[in-house]
């Protein structure tokens, strides 16, 4: 068996720790340094053995969903506020119903000029109607009175007729 001396840092070589080297004839692999203080356990009745993992975790498992909480936190926030994120998704669908509903409105006005222009085209009394209530024209003999706009507002209906209530 042999020792070898451990130094460490910088600056002149000082003394740190012994540790001890197995042999070169010895069979197998280096031991590690847990099955040596576990020989040395069983040779030596007062000292303790060694846990099985000496060294506590370096990290706890609740750091680990404490940070993928963090990363689901930031990726929604990215997902949810981004240019091109579910805010403005859901705008721009709001806005294509808008116009879709506008072309469908301005497509139902146009087929319904269509059609009076054909009428006005084709059949004589649709011009007749439009000569009559848009430019006021007459047949001769024939008197119009033109009333004001609102004037059926002004006028009230007369009462219903009373009847008599049989006895």
């Amino acid at each position: 068996m042999r020792f070898e001396r451990i130094v460490g840092g910088e600056g002149p070589p000082r003394l740190v720790g012994v540790r001890r080297i197995p042999r070169q004839s010895e069979a197998g692999p280096p031991a590690r340094e847990a099955d040596v203080a576990a020989r040395r356990a069983r040779t030596d009745p007062g000292t303790e053995a060694p846990a099985a993992r000496p060294e506590g975790r370096h990290v706890r498992p609740a750091s680990y969903v404490l940070v993928s909480l963090l990363l689901s936190a930031l990726f929604f926030g990215i997902f949810l506020v981004s240019d091109r994120g579910l805010l403005m998704v859901r705008r721009q669908r709001q806005q294509l119903a808008k116009a879709r509903a506008e072309v469908a409105e301005l497509e139902a006005g146009n087929k319904k000029l269509e059609t009076e222009v054909a009428a006005l085209k084709s059949d004589p009394r649709a011009v007749e109607k439009v000569a009559r209530e848009q430019l006021n024209l007459v047949k001769p003999g024939e008197i119009v009175l033109v009333l004001p706009d609102g004037w059926e507002a002004r006028v009230k209906p007369a009462p219903p007729a009373a009847t008599p209530v049989p006895r």
